[in-house]
């Protein structure tokens, strides 16, 4: 009898471990679409799609044509975009200033036209209709 106990309890945990493992990469999967379309908006210069795919959080601290001109500044010391290349992508539930939520966060390698070592790390949340926004973007690069 306790072995059937033992049996269906160790059953209950693997199959919520499992569920969970495969919601964790549905998020990220999902996730991940929203970044990719984010990051082709911002490369195309599609500044409007852009700001539609920030957090809410984000869009609270500037206002639009500030945030326009500083990120269409940015693009253009940049230069062309050449690619980019995923280095790690990781799903959290909580993280530790933000709090409670689902999280995914990306890093990249990118190459453009007038930067050296160029990297981007991405945190995009869920918002209340499970929508992935961009909540924290930043960037590191050389110039040549």
């Amino acid at each position: 009898m306790k072995n059937k106990i033992f049996s269906l309890l160790f059953s209950c945990v693997v199959s919520f471990s499992s569920y969970s493992q495969i919601s964790e990469e549905y998020q990220l999967k999902e996730a991940n679409k929203a970044v990719m379309i984010w990051f082709n908006n911002l490369n195309t210069g599609n500044y409007t799609e852009v700001w539609d795919g920030l957090s809410v959080k984000v869009k609270n601290q500037t206002n639009f044509d500030e945030w326009v001109n500083a990120v269409s500044g940015e693009m253009l010391i940049f230069g062309e975009f050449n690619g980019r290349v995923e280095l790690n992508k990781e799903f959290k539930n909580t993280l530790e200033e933000l709090g409670d939520g689902y999280y995914a966060e990306f890093s990249y390698a990118v190459v453009y036209e007038n930067t050296i070592e160029h990297s981007e790390y991405i945190i995009l949340h869920q918002d209340s209709k499970r929508n992935w926004k961009v909540l924290i973007f930043s960037y590191e690069f050389r110039q040549e």
